[in-house]
């Protein structure tokens, strides 16, 4: 990509997340909408992060990258943590401040580039991302940033999600399902409106498999990558939506997390 390219992509892709922001956490697997899917996501940050709530347990310097609405952010605060959330959008920090302070719960919020977050070198803990992977034009480049912001052996855990591959008959149903879910007006979409060109920059859209993630995280240089599938988050969200819904739903959450080094190569 040409230099000169960047600053109108990176414009295109905020202007996207601030029409969405307003609307953002009353869909279905974007906000959390019910208490069941509340607990798993604080299961989630609970099993990654620890819950510092209990004495024995550390509180962690943590930054949300792509914080959107602030739905890791405000979690990883409810379990006791020192939380920054960087996003680009105006309006999701302004949708993310509502939310902290409906609900008591104090976060640093910044406006920033979640690829280059304003966060000084070797000051975190655990970085930390939602449904951002998808949206980077370079994951590369991010995940090194992200790897500097951390101290020796910190984590970076990456929740996203992938679309695994269908057998003929699975995507006859699905999509069959999107269709009629389209013609009764639910959202059918699982990604906010890009444009084609933009869409075309997005290296980990629509990823089959885990393989790419991890090849993002190795090149930046993280050890101990792990990645697993998120099943109980899955399976609790799409128990709030129809059959239709379920069937065109193809979309399917993992964890992938990785340490930065303890010492120096």
């Amino acid at each position: 990509m040409h230099e000169e390219e960047q600053p109108n992509l990176q414009a295109a892709i905020t202007s996207a997340w601030d029409r969405g922001a307003a609307d953002y956490d009353r869909l279905p697997r974007h906000g959390v909408l019910h208490d069941d899917e509340r607990t798993a996501w604080r299961r989630l940050v609970a099993a990654i992060l620890g819950d510092a709530t209990h004495s024995d347990m550390p509180h962690l310097e943590v930054l949300d990258v792509g914080t959107g609405t602030g739905t890791l952010a405000l979690t990883a605060a409810e379990l006791g943590h020192d939380v920054i959330g960087v996003d680009l959008s105006e309006r999701m920090i302004l949708a993310a401040k509502r939310r902290s302070i409906e609900t008591g719960l104090a976060v640093d919020w910044r406006i920033g580039d979640a690829q280059d977050p304003p966060v000084p070198a070797a000051s975190l803990d655990a970085v930390v991302s939602r449904h951002l992977a998808w949206t980077l034009t370079d994951p590369v480049a991010a995940a090194r940033a992200w790897r500097t912001r951390l101290r020796p052996g910190g984590l970076a855990a990456v929740i996203d999600g992938i679309y695994p591959r269908e057998s003929a008959a699975q995507r006859l149903l699905s999509s069959g399902a999107a269709r009629l879910v389209a013609a009764r007006g639910h959202e059918s979409r699982d990604e906010h409106e890009y444009p084609a060109e933009v869409e075309a920059r997005l290296p980990l859209l629509h990823q089959t498999s885990t393989d790419a993630i991890v090849a993002v995280l190795r090149q930046a240089g993280f050890e101990r990558i792990m990645v697993r599938r998120l099943g109980e988050i899955d399976r609790v969200e799409q128990g709030h939506q129809s059959f239709a819904q379920r069937s065109a739903d193809r979309w399917r959450r993992y964890l992938a997390v990785g340490r930065a080094p303890r010492f120096a190569p």
